[in-house]
């Protein structure tokens, strides 16, 4: 009897791995949205191919202004070009992540702010392009800069005040123009600006806030207007999807995803798998975690990077689209590198991202480069791309079965001309210990170029015990797509 398997569910790895282990690592669950194949399919994440290896350090930050991306990398901040060439603007202290904001007025002057959490922070001009640091004495140290209505606003790194610059001058401040989020004594971590709205977040609650004009701190709490949970992390929340989303909770609560849905209402969008997985990390790492958005091919992605130097860093990938059209919150993980052991070693190395020059361009944790998101590029700057499915465990009546054949529907026939990945492999293993341990694995070739004909299965794999979880790996550079999967069975006798 040929039974199908369901595979293509993206990540859900339960604190009990009996229960669950499923990882889908660089490997995108979709829903077609017509009539296809099958109906749900993972697709393979893009590669990260070169545009730029004039920028000197790692990957900080990046931001749109006027139409062109800035990045800070490393020690420097520089503009970035169509064809690629950086133009040094100047020097940016520190070594960590940055917070940005940028207005360009009617008189076509785009001015950028960068802040570098609990140092300092600086202003680019563009009719001086170069940057200034801010030495105004009544400027706070500070760890997150947005704008609004003309104001650069700031969350002071003692976490009692927000403040904003002068009207449309980010290098002059007043000492009164400050606020305080009071409807918790909670401290304030950061800021955001969404539907013009601004949503002061502190550890445990978000307060909205509006522009009532006037002399002094131009900004007012709106009554009644205020969210029950708060962020992690400075950098742990972003714009997304007609909304934003955070990693945060409310009080006595551990942290999960939040996607704001009202002016004071959220839902949650972490299933209990990404849950455990982000209350592993301890307080100082997950205030340090961030987040990204990016869109492609039709589909909306909000990723959450976590590090670690006593767990494994982990970056967790959720699709909006996906997730609308299945009615579940579908999430996989992208990862970095590939260990001697055949596993993936590191979180996805993406510190950045910004949309310019009709692509999506990227800063980095390991180089020095800028690169951009390639769906027909197979590695990243040269890096293997490991992609790996583990499944939900298969059971059948409580029964023990005889598997007869196995095989994997997937794209066959895209192996490279020569070299690796001329005749690509996919490996099986196998777990009757619920996910614990795994057998050898078993190799099979998915076609050489222009063998579309080919089939992947896997010959007389015998008899199973009640349920068993499957485990599929893939590092060849070639395209790579799993449409579905089954099995010829039949009960064993218990």
């Amino acid at each position: 009897m040929k039974i199908p398997l369901d595979i293509c569910n993206g990540f859900y790895e339960s604190e009990s791995l009996p229960l669950n282990s499923q990882r889908c690592v660089n490997l995108r669950p979709v829903a077609p949205q017509a009539q296809s194949l099958s109906s749900k399919a993972l697709l393979g994440t893009d590669g990260i191919k070169t545009f730029s290896t004039s920028t000197d350090g790692l990957g900080r930050g990046s931001i749109l202004a006027a139409a062109k991306p800035y990045f800070v990398s490393g020690t420097k901040f520089y503009s970035m070009n169509s064809f690629g060439v950086a133009t040094n603007l100047g020097t940016v202290e520190g070594s960590g992540l940055v917070s940005m904001a940028t207005n360009t007025t009617v008189d076509g002057v785009t001015k950028i702010v960068i802040v570098v959490p609990g140092v300092t922070a600086y202003v680019y001009n563009s009719s001086s392009n170069d940057i200034t640091e801010v030495t105004d004495p009544d400027f706070q140290v500070s760890d997150t800069v947005v704008f609004k209505d003309g104001y650069f606003i700031f969350t002071a790194s003692n976490g009692l005040k927000i403040f904003n610059s002068n009207l449309n001058d980010p290098l002059s401040y007043d000492a009164l123009d400050t606020g305080t989020a009071e409807i918790d004594p909670d401290l304030i971590v950061g800021a955001i600006v969404n539907h013009n709205e601004l949503f002061v977040m502190g550890e445990i609650t978000g307060e909205l806030f509006q522009n009532i004009g006037g002399s002094g701190f131009p900004f007012q709490r709106i009554a009644g207007a205020n969210i029950q949970k708060g962020i992690v992390g400075k950098f742990a929340m972003v714009s997304f999807d007609n909304s934003f989303v955070f990693v945060g909770g409310g009080e006595n609560e551990l942290p999960a995803i939040w996607k704001v849905s009202g002016s004071s209402s959220v839902v949650k969008i972490s299933n209990s798998a990404i849950d455990h997985a982000i209350q592993k990390y301890s307080k100082d790492e997950l205030s340090n975690c961030f987040a990204m958005t990016y869109s492609k091919d039709g589909n909306f992605f909000a990723t959450f990077t976590f590090e670690s130097t006593n767990i494994a860093s982990r970056t967790f990938v959720y699709n909006a689209t996906t997730s609308a059209l299945t009615g579940q919150n579908v999430w996989h993980e992208n990862q970095s590198g590939l260990g001697s052991d055949g596993v993936e070693v590191d979180r996805w190395r993406v510190q950045s991202i910004v949309h310019a020059y009709g692509k999506l361009l990227v800063g980095d944790s390991k180089t020095s480069k800028i690169g951009y998101l390639d769906s027909s590029t197979y590695d990243e700057y040269g890096d293997t791309i490991l992609r790996k499915l583990t499944t939900s465990p298969f059971r059948h009546l409580d029964q023990s079965q005889f598997w007869g054949d196995l095989e994997l529907v997937m794209l066959n026939g895209v192996g490279l001309a020569s070299g690796n990945g001329s005749d690509p492999h996919i490996a099986m293993s196998f777990s009757d210990d619920g996910g614990r341990t795994f057998s050898s694995e078993f190799s099979r070739s998915y076609g050489k170029i222009g063998q579309y004909d080919r089939r992947t299965i896997w010959r007389r794999q015998g008899r199973v015990p009640t349920n068993r979880v499957l485990q599929f790996r893939a590092t060849a550079p070639t395209e790579f797509a799993i449409y579905g999967a089954h099995v010829w069975d039949e009960l064993g006798d218990g």
